[in-house]
């Protein structure tokens, strides 16, 4: 598996593709705060707890980017015949679904906390703080919105590597995982219009919900708790499904 996990790294390192990624991430964070530094110049008052506290509203963002993630990890390999190839080569199925997924869980987080981190010294380094102690409070508040949304992150990206495995084009899991981030909340918040609020409740733990819900639960250690429940049930059953299923597809 150490040998598998470190070829897939050399595979993503040496593409073109893994740096234009980054480097659009960290563009995007250092424009965000190039606006905020603007507009100070121009007579507001944006300091770093309202520029840095703005990662936290950001934070359901991140839930779109396994999209990114899984098809740098995974590469196209049907439309390549690569994974025919790694098949015939004798390489159990479960190795390979097991150690794309995990290279894709390490570049996924180490990804989302550099360009936070990023962001949040341009913050620093750009809107001055108001008031002392105000730093560590909104990195606090940063990190507990991370620590929220990282379950929920980890469990669509579970997801985007299921429908990867499962379906030929990477287009088209692309954008059923992205169906999977946005109509299972608003069809139970529908039913519970409808039928009963238990769906309406069942929509407040869909993975959009939930890290939206942070600023209001911050510091709520059981939210939290429920948050981890709810990104390992979507992390488990997406990848039960997919490494069944995947072991007995015939790969053409």
């Amino acid at each position: 598996m150490v040998d598998y996990i470190r070829a897939e790294f050399y595979k993503l390192f040496h593409r073109r593709y893994f740096y234009l990624a980054l480097l659009f991430l960290f563009g995007c964070a250092a424009l965000l705060v190039a606006g905020w530094a603007f507009t100070n110049s121009n007579g507001n008052t944006i300091d770093f707890n309202s520029g840095g506290s703005m990662a936290i509203l950001l934070l359901s963002v991140g839930l779109y980017a396994p999209v990114i993630v899984g098809d740098l990890v995974f590469s196209e390999q049907y439309k390549a015949n690569t994974m025919k190839n790694e098949v015939s080569f004798g390489l159990p199925r479960s190795r390979i679904y097991l150690g794309k997924l995990l290279v894709s869980v390490i570049v996924g987080v180490v990804a989302a906390v550099a360009v936070l981190a990023f962001y949040e010294l341009l913050c620093w380094l750009f809107l001055l703080p108001s008031a002392p102690g105000e730093v560590e409070q909104v990195l606090r508040m940063v990190g507990y919105g991370i620590l929220v949304a990282l379950p929920q992150w980890l469990g669509m990206l579970a997801v985007n590597m299921m429908l990867s495995f499962l379906l030929r084009s990477t287009t088209l899991a692309a954008f059923l995982s992205i169906g999977v981030i946005v109509l299972p909340q608003t069809l139970f918040k529908l039913l519970g219009l409808l039928i009963n609020d238990v769906f309406a409740k069942a929509a407040e733990w869909m993975p959009t919900a939930i890290v939206e819900a942070v600023q209001s639960h911050m510091f709520d250690w059981s939210f939290l708790a429920g948050s981890v429940i709810a990104g390992a049930v979507w992390f488990v059953a997406a990848t039960a499904v997919g490494l069944a299923v995947f072991q007995r597809r015939e790969i053409s």
